[in-house]
């Protein structure tokens, strides 16, 4: 998913057997750099909500 320039990615951790033992979601700024790690798809998604109001109060 990409917004504004942000990027949600899955990060699944797994364990030997390629199963999934954890799933975490990044948020990247638009060089790619990771500026946050989640443990909620949702907290993901409001972080990057709260990253593009900040960018619209910043162009006004």
């Amino acid at each position: 998913m990409e917004q504004s320039g942000f990027n949600l990615v899955q990060v699944d951790l797994s364990n030997a057997g390629n199963n999934a033992v954890r799933t975490s979601y990044e948020v990247t700024d638009p060089i790619e750099d990771v500026i946050g790690r989640f443990g909620s798809l949702k907290e993901a998604q409001n972080f990057i909500k709260m990253l593009c109001l900040l960018n619209q109060e910043t162009a006004i």
